[in-house]
């Protein structure tokens, strides 16, 4: 089934107009960005930002720095993301193994998508998930990330199941752009945090409400 990317990427454009990446991430830094995708594994961005907040605080915003933090400061300082023992222990690992090759812009500039995304597969603590958000918003790759929300949409919307590979490469077959790739996803995210929800979604005011398989099927009152 062909599944049309770039139109739904063009209903969202229209939902949120000028809504941008930085308004999603509410933060510019590639290497807070990097500590923020680990920080929201199993847990809100609100903890985790809570977390990223307490690390800035103290000057902890560099890999050579938090290479450095002892493993119980960096769980204290971590604490309110949750899980701050394995968090801690999978920053220090992707620190030491950034510093090894120089830092993102070294990694960004000598490693292809594929052979990155493989590397950052090896470590620890980082799944294909996380994997795909480091290479697509903190190292400039084109990949793209088939996450609970964009499953859930795809799973409404057009009544398809897809894992992350199977989005990924659909994704990229249509949507090439590094920055349009950026936007797409958090507005999606945006979309199931305001719309598209586990439980009790707001289909009347979605953009997609005329179009969706969910709602014609009584979603709004049924559930899936």
């Amino acid at each position: 089934m062909q599944l049309d990317w770039i139109h739904i990427q063009e209903i969202l454009d229209k939902w949120k107009p000028g809504w941008t990446e930085a308004d999603w991430w509410g933060l510019d830094n590639p290497f807070e960005k990097l500590l923020g995708s680990i920080l929201v594994q199993h847990t809100t961005w609100s903890n985790a930002s809570r977390g990223l907040k307490r690390l800035r605080a103290k000057g902890w915003n560099r890999s050579e720095r938090v290479a450095r933090v002892p493993d119980e400061q960096l769980m204290e300082a971590i604490r309110p993301a949750g899980f701050y023992q394995n968090k801690a222990a999978t920053i220090h690992r992707v620190c030491r193994w950034l510093n090894g090759y120089g830092g993102i812009r070294p990694v960004a500039a000598n490693f292809s998508r594929d052979r990155l995304r493989e590397e950052l597969l090896t470590i620890k603590g980082i799944g294909p998930e996380t994997a795909d958000m480091l290479l697509l918003y903190v190292f400039g790759k084109t990949s793209f990330i088939g996450d609970t929300y964009t499953r859930r949409l795809m799973l409404r919307l057009r009544g398809v199941k897809m894992d992350d590979r199977d989005i990924r490469q659909s994704v990229l077959s249509q949507i090439r752009n590094q920055d349009v790739l950026r936007r797409f996803h958090a507005l999606i995210v945006e979309l199931g945090k305001e719309h598209c929800k586990k439980r009790r979604p707001r289909c009347h005011s979605c953009p997609f409400r005329e179009e969706c398989i969910y709602v014609e099927a009584g979603g709004e009152t049924g559930g899936r």
